[in-house]
């Protein structure tokens, strides 16, 4: 039972999976795209300041984009149990995690040869990039293994065995709050997707495909070590609680009695509001505010924009210093993001589950 957040062992498993396994493979290779997510918002962020032993009950809503990682999986039938990451591959302490607490759960004795490409790798500034990468390693795992795992199992096992990697310490990681996002938008079909606590999908929207998201980081972001931002993240912890505690219960009703009711019928101007009411209004940019203190300035050039018809969507990602908005109109929303000091990206919404690029049978 972990309640600290310290550091662990690459590869632990804190909340193992219920089921008992013993897993063959389908494929012999297996080739899949999976995608990114941005959170715009927590819907309790109180519930991320104490560690549950990993399980996180917040709940959020994320956008799914086309920001790739290509997973590239190889069975090896030698019952060595040995894990080779192809040596063009980054952040490999979190794929051998991924690895690892995957084959504690499938019970496999197959070695692997594990190759990821990123499209964009950019770290620690809200993009989900190091959650994403396990949960698109523990999910090309489970494809090979012909899905073992249901979509909500593997969800929550990556999410409550997370961890991300230290700054020369490959061997441990550090328990960075993780409510799911990343794992339910690659396994979960829907551009907008809501999570009650324990990284549960309570509604999924397929976005029109007009859509685009620009996402801005600051131009001078260093992207600090993870561990140095979560100790920071601990001494600010009081914010996050106080955010939780007066505006849960609002947060709560305006879901159910707004947001989710007008995205039934596909609109989004009930969760544009909310949005931006948590984020500008109920004080989480300020609370997100350590990781970039200058976000503060950023966020209070932007606030105007968000009563733009140009502007569907205009959003912290998780605890930043990333932005994002929902466009249709690309050029312009980078343009204003360049004028404010951010560094532009461009992405499509994804809309489906994970993509299968390639399958080889055994």
């Amino acid at each position: 039972m972990k309640t600290n957040f310290k550091k662990f062992p690459v590869g632990t498993v804190f909340n193992p999976y219920s089921k008992t396994l013993k897993a063959t493979p389908k494929y012999k290779k297996i080739v899949i795209r999976y995608p990114s997510r941005l959170e715009a918002m927590a819907l309790d962020p109180s519930k991320i300041t104490s560690n549950n032993n990993l399980v996180y009950k917040a709940g959020q809503i994320d956008f799914c984009v086309g920001i790739y990682k290509t997973v590239t999986i190889e069975i090896v039938k030698d019952g060595k149990k040995n894990i080779h990451i192809d040596a063009t591959s980054s952040r490999k302490p979190l794929i051998l995690h991924a690895c690892i607490i995957m084959r504690k759960a499938l019970n496999f004795s197959d070695s692997l040869n594990v190759k990821v490409e990123t499209d964009l790798d950019l770290r620690h500034c809200g993009l989900g990039s190091s959650s994403a990468t396990i949960a698109s390693v523990a999910t090309a795992i489970n494809e090979i293994y012909d899905l073992p795992m249901s979509p909500i199992d593997i969800s929550r096992y990556c999410a409550q065995n997370h961890g991300e990697e230290i700054k020369k310490d490959h061997n441990n990681l550090t328990p960075v709050q993780c409510l799911g996002g990343s794992a339910v938008c690659g396994n979960f079909v829907g551009g907008l997707i809501v999570l009650a606590g324990e990284a549960t999908p309570i509604a999924t929207v397929s976005l029109p495909k007009e859509y685009h998201v620009v996402i801005g980081v600051p131009k001078n972001f260093t992207h600090p070590d993870s561990e140095l931002l979560l100790k920071k993240e601990e001494e600010n912890m009081d914010g996050f609680s106080r955010t939780g505690k007066i505006y849960s219960k609002t947060i709560a009703y305006r879901m159910l009695h707004d947001v989710l009711p007008d995205l039934a019928f596909g609109n989004l101007e009930k969760a544009k509001n909310l949005i931006f009411d948590y984020r500008w209004k109920m004080g989480s940019i300020k609370n997100c505010s350590f990781v970039y203190p200058p976000m503060n300035d950023i966020a209070s050039k932007l606030q105007d924009y968000n009563t733009s018809e140009k502007f569907d969507i205009l959003s912290l990602s998780s605890v930043g210093p990333g932005f994002f908005a929902l466009t249709r109109d690309v050029n312009y929303v980078s343009s204003i993001f360049k004028n404010v000091g951010l560094e532009t990206y461009d992405a499509i919404i994804h809309n489906e589950k994970y993509i299968v690029e390639l399958k080889e049978y055994e």
